[in-house]
């Protein structure tokens, strides 16, 4: 679908695994980095990817997760999982701006033009940005990424998918890592969880396609919303 399977794999290791939600999110984090390197190179091959704005979204998106990851330390655990489930909901609500009205941000955006400073800063800006909520709150921000890449930077609409997938490359390794360092990757879980999305991802890329449309519009922004309520209540 395309969307929520972060914040999906943050609420089952913390409401069915019973995961501490520091030790979840880093772990969520790992495996999506494995998940991501294959979708990326697959995008890559496929002339999804715009190369030069990816590397500058995605490094910046390291730093930023960096700080979020170490920022994340100091929030108190009932504190952190209620923030990822609402986190979770406004990623619904941006996967359904995506979905439906993706057309109508890159018009109202259409009449602005930047230097190519601003284009940079408003690159770095994205990258920092996306890369500090995810490591913070375990959340995906694809959507985010991707309507940034379209309204903001202006990439064509097939590559915002693939640029994005290569931006959560270097955020969830980053990100990973400093959690790790503190301590907060269950490795016993990493590699349940990265056999279980990697498998996931391919049988849902392969069945995508016959998938009805609408199905597809439901359940992209019903997953991210489920995943935040089950945070945000059990």
């Amino acid at each position: 679908m395309g969307a929520g399977g972060a914040g999906l794999a943050v609420a089952l290791l913390t409401s069915v695994f019973r995961l501490p939600v520091h030790q979840a999110i880093g772990t969520a984090l790992a495996a999506m980095c494995v998940v991501t390197v294959a979708g990326a190179y697959s995008h890559y091959r496929e002339g999804n990817v715009a190369p030069r704005v990816g590397l500058v979204v995605g490094l910046a998106g390291m730093i930023g997760a960096v700080a979020g990851a170490n920022l994340g330390q100091a929030v108190p655990e009932d504190e952190l999982k209620l923030a990822a489930g609402f986190g979770l909901w406004v990623l619904a609500a941006l996967v359904w701006v995506r979905t439906r009205h993706a057309d109508r941000v890159v018009e109202a955006a259409s009449d602005l033009r930047r230097s190519a400073d601003r284009q940079l800063a408003a690159s770095v800006g994205l990258g920092l940005t996306g890369g500090a909520v995810s490591a913070f709150l375990g959340v995906g921000m694809a959507p985010f990424l991707q309507l940034g890449l379209l309204a903001v930077l202006k990439l064509p609409l097939r590559q915002t998918v693939g640029t994005a997938m290569l931006t959560l490359v270097f955020i969830s390794l980053s990100g990973s890592i400093s959690l790790a360092l503190h301590g907060d990757v269950s490795v016993s879980h990493l590699i349940g969880t990265t056999v279980g999305l990697a498998s996931g991802s391919f049988l849902g890329a392969r069945y995508t396609r016959r998938a009805p449309r609408d199905v597809l519009r439901f359940a992209v922004v019903t997953t991210p919303f489920i995943a935040g309520s089950m945070l945000i209540l059990l």
